[in-house]
């Protein structure tokens, strides 16, 4: 299984957050932050680290003899994948039921809803290029 076909769980996520904002940083870091969010243990935040690492999401170099884990890959690169995966698995493949969804929603604040008229807008001129 590669890396792109690889699913994160929710807390996976949390950590590859906490580390995007704070890298590089220990897994005692992590857990400070995140046991104040989450109330997870320090060891789970180690099992969870080293399973990412093993992923490859992750690296880590040793300094001064504790490791020091950054990401391998940007927040936009991971989250698209992820979206990817989520439009492939739940929706068979199409954005649709997604964009309907945030038509209708009315959790969406005004600058968001422009930046998605920005987007359309840059759709539409693909389709015309074509």
């Amino acid at each position: 299984m590669t890396k792109q076909q690889k699913v994160l769980g929710e807390l996976e996520l949390d950590v590859l957050k906490a580390i995007w904002e704070n890298q590089p940083c220990t897994v005692q870091e992590v857990a400070k932050i995140l046991g104040k969010k989450r109330g997870c243990a320090r060891t789970t935040i180690l099992t969870v680290m080293q399973r990412l690492h093993a992923k490859k999401f992750l690296k880590r170099q040793k300094s001064d003899g504790v490791f020091q884990y950054s990401t391998t890959e940007g927040r936009t690169k991971v989250i698209s994948r992820m979206i990817g995966q989520f439009l492939d698995k739940v929706l068979d493949g199409s954005a649709l039921p997604f964009v309907t969804y945030l038509s209708d929603t009315k959790d969406l604040t005004k600058e968001q809803a422009e930046t998605l008229k920005a987007i359309v807008g840059k759709l539409e001129h693909k389709e015309l290029e074509r």
